[in-house]
């Protein structure tokens, strides 16, 4: 089975999307506090500064 090397990058992407949304929405519905969004926002951040930290190993590794 061949492992596509991008899958990890937009995983980590659409766990930031779906965090982001979800946090979005409970605020909306007024189910979740003030000081959990923040959490789960600095996750959803956290997330995509690793597909960053991903994509510039990847962009590295070619220039080599």
């Amino acid at each position: 089975m061949k492992f596509d090397k991008k899958l990890p990058l937009l995983v980590f992407r659409c766990v930031a999307l779906g965090l982001g949304l979800g946090t979005l929405t409970l605020l909306g519905m007024e189910k979740i506090a003030v000081n959990e969004a923040a959490y789960l926002l600095a996750l959803a951040v956290t997330c995509l500064a690793a597909c960053s930290l991903g994509e510039n190993s990847e962009k590295d590794k070619e220039n080599k």
